[in-house]
């Protein structure tokens, strides 16, 4: 047993400070749950806090495999055969048998045979990151602790498809103007090295005065084959530019900080990212994981390093004895709203409903606002590609229509 100095919410929402043996924060977390309080932070007396384990990063060749649809499945599945009783290595082999992808496959036999030598169910998870989230392997442990692991596995499954709604939202919003605008591109590109070189031929052999539109037309294709390789070069180098950014911790903070001003798509990346994070933090509180790892671990949903390093500060405040809420308020990134409702939700001590009320907020709030783009989007995109096509037409089509002119008269 260990000792712990713990921080908690008792049900009148007071924090409460004590001391207390247990195996595991996790365990102290279930104990103090059970009376409850929801734990805050739990150090060890050494003055080392505990920290969710994680384990190194597996090769990333199963992650690009394996989609979000074959793990809801995969939870839900074993969430049923758990609660019916069936023995966990026998569910898993169950499920072996129905899993059709090759690498899943082979994944949920390796987590089924460390199971068999003895290795915790969290623990054999834990070995796959890149494949199972950090919030599944900490609510795992928390359900290996607390027995109730087939309704944390069924909360597993509803949360990891939420979060996979939210994202596929997002991706359905911007999948359509960017198939325009890669579609209008290939023409715009066949248009300026095929077409126009040949009506360049025409026109010099009629030795004509061409119109201003069609001259111009005419210049910039010049321009765009002249400089043909300078151009590729000049698209290698912001490509390679941009991943080299995305490497490193100082580039990602200046990227991801850049994403948040865009006009239209940063708000509703802010608002996609406080769905997810307050929905995550719900989720672990609510299964008894201390706020403090449930905090680092529902920082990393955001995939957002300034929302990342922000968490890390409330999360020192926090362990400091600061309230959530309070922590908060000193980052002007959180909105107002969402850290009013938290500071009810700890003040009445219904932190994870308060959380789950925010997320939902905020998801109502993104899927409008995506709708809403959306019907405005689309037909403003149509019209401007065709003005567009209007006028590279127009500028092609005039002289011969000039010239033709000329001819009959």
């Amino acid at each position: 047993m260990t000792r712990f100095s713990y921080i908690a919410i008792d049900q009148q929402g007071h924090k409460q400070r004590g001391i207390a043996e247990a195996e595991s924060s996790f365990t102290l977390a279930m104990q103090l749950r059970q009376t409850g309080w929801t734990i805050i932070s739990a150090t060890r007396l050494d003055d080392r806090p505990e920290h969710v384990t994680k384990p190194k990063m597996q090769r990333k060749l199963f992650a690009s495999k394996i989609k979000t649809e074959e793990l809801v499945i995969f939870f839900r599945q074993l969430a049923t055969m758990v609660e019916a009783g069936v023995q966990l290595v026998d569910s898993l082999t169950v499920l072996i048998d129905q899993t059709q992808n090759p690498s899943f496959r082979e994944i949920v036999t390796n987590v089924r045979d460390r199971l068999q030598g003895g290795t915790s169910f969290s623990e054999a998870l834990g070995k796959y990151p890149a494949v199972f989230p950090a919030l599944a392997i900490s609510m795992v442990k928390v359900a290996e602790i607390g027995g109730n692991l087939g309704n944390i596995l069924e909360q597993l499954a509803t949360y990891i498809e939420q979060k996979d709604k939210i994202d596929k939202k997002i991706k359905s919003a911007t999948s359509y103007p960017r198939f325009i605008l890669i579609f209008f591109g290939v023409v715009v590109s066949a248009v300026i090295f095929g077409l126009v070189p040949k009506f360049k031929s025409i026109f010099e052999s009629f030795g004509a005065q061409l119109p201003g539109p069609t001259l111009a037309i005419l210049k910039i294709s010049e321009f765009l084959k002249r400089n043909l390789i300078t151009e590729v070069l000049i698209l290698i180098l912001i490509i390679a530019g941009f991943k080299i950014l995305n490497s490193r911790t100082s580039g990602r903070r200046f990227l991801h900080s850049l994403y948040f001003k865009i006009p239209v798509a940063g708000p509703l990346l802010l608002k996609s990212a406080v769905a997810r994070f307050c929905q995550t933090l719900g989720t672990l509180v609510r299964n008894g994981v201390a706020l403090v790892d449930a905090l680092q671990i529902a920082g990393e949903t955001t995939n957002n390093i300034i929302i990342q390093e922000a968490l890390d500060q409330v999360k020192k405040a926090v362990m400091g004895g600061s309230a959530l809420a309070s922590a908060l308020t000193e980052f002007p990134l959180f909105p107002s709203m969402m850290v009013k409702m938290i500071a009810v939700g700890e003040e009445s001590g219904a932190l994870e409903s308060m959380l789950a009320k925010v997320s939902e907020f905020y998801e109502r709030q993104l899927n409008a606002t995506i709708d809403s783009l959306t019907a405005i989007l689309e037909p403003a995109l149509m019209i401007g590609l065709g003005v567009l096509a209007l006028i590279v037409v127009i500028a092609l089509y005039l002289p011969i229509f000039q010239m033709s002119g000329a001819i009959s008269g």
